[in-house]
Formats: structure tokens, sequence, C-alpha cells
């Protein structure tokens, strides 16, 4: 998330149009046998919180209400699956699911002069990030990636963020 941070930032990619996350994991069983686990907003709660964390981190808050567009109780009592966006601009587009039976993290941006696309986090095994470069009028992108095989790079400073908030709210 950094890396794209840096990206934006720098402003490579020009007006950024949509924004899509996916989350997902292979809990919901552990979550039913749970009774304190699968209640309130299930789903939302447990995953959707970092997403909307990484969202406030790139963008800022949305400015607009969310649309929710499915919140399913496949398995559990609370949800397991839920598909919400914010159709402002740039368009932000999240589901997250308990019903990944692989951990998966997806982000895929597009943006006015490319795209950038993240595969995976860290903790779960390779993380790629690729950052495409639009060709006008049309045709194959310049592609960049690099892929980081290593424990979460970013655990300790986030642990040590919440210590200074704790401290110093």
């Amino acid at each position: 998330m950094l890396r794209l941070k840096q990206t934006l930032e720098s402003g490579c990619l020009g007006r950024v149009y949509q924004v899509k996350f996916f989350y997902g994991n292979g809990t919901a069983r552990d979550v039913r046998n749970s009774p304190w686990r699968d209640a309130g907003l299930g789903v939302l709660a447990d995953l959707g919180s970092h997403l909307l964390d990484w969202t406030l981190f790139l963008f800022g808050k949305p400015q607009v209400p969310a649309r929710v567009w499915a919140a399913h109780r496949f398995e559990n009592r609370s949800f397991d699956h839920y598909h919400f966006s914010f159709p402002g601009s740039p368009a932000l587009d999240y589901e997250m699911t308990m019903l990944s039976w692989r951990n998966t993290f997806r982000l895929d941006l597009f943006a006015e002069n490319g795209s950038v696309h993240i595969d995976c986090l860290c903790k779960w095994g390779p993380s790629t990030f690729t950052r495409r470069t639009r060709v006008l009028p049309s045709g194959r992108p310049d592609e960049e990636s690099v892929t980081l095989v290593c424990a979460d790079p970013t655990w300790q400073a986030e642990y040590e963020h919440f210590l200074r908030l704790c401290r110093d709210p």
C-alpha cells in the first residue's frame, strides 16, 4: 500500500477513475463455531474495516454515501459475504468474503494514464505490485512488476503508529 500511495502522490497516473478491492479468507466455519464472532456485521467489520482504513490512507474519506450491492449469510448468522461501493470520484468498489478458501487480496486501480494492480498480501505469500502505463490511442501497455517475498513489511510501523495514537489521540 505504501508503494501505491507513493505512486498516487507522484501524479504519474493522472486522475483516478475506479478502484476495486477484494479481500477474502476462508474463516466462515471458524466464525460460525464462535458465537461471539458470528454476530453483528460479520465480514464487514472483520475485513471491511481494513479496506476502509486503506481507503482513508490512499484517498481520504469518501464524500458520498455507500451503496450496498450484496449482503449474504451463506454459512453464518452474520454476513460472510458483503459487496458495497462509493460511487464518487474515484468510484470505489469493495467486496469481502469469508468464503474464499485461499486467503486472497486484490486491488485494481484504473486511472487516466494507466493502472495499478496488487495481488496478495505479504503475510500470505508473494505480493505483486504491477503498474501499467497507458498507450494512446490504444495498445498493450508498458508494464512494471515488483514482487515482495517477506514477512509483513509494515506491521511494526503500523503498531508504532497505533501506540502513538493511543498516547496522543
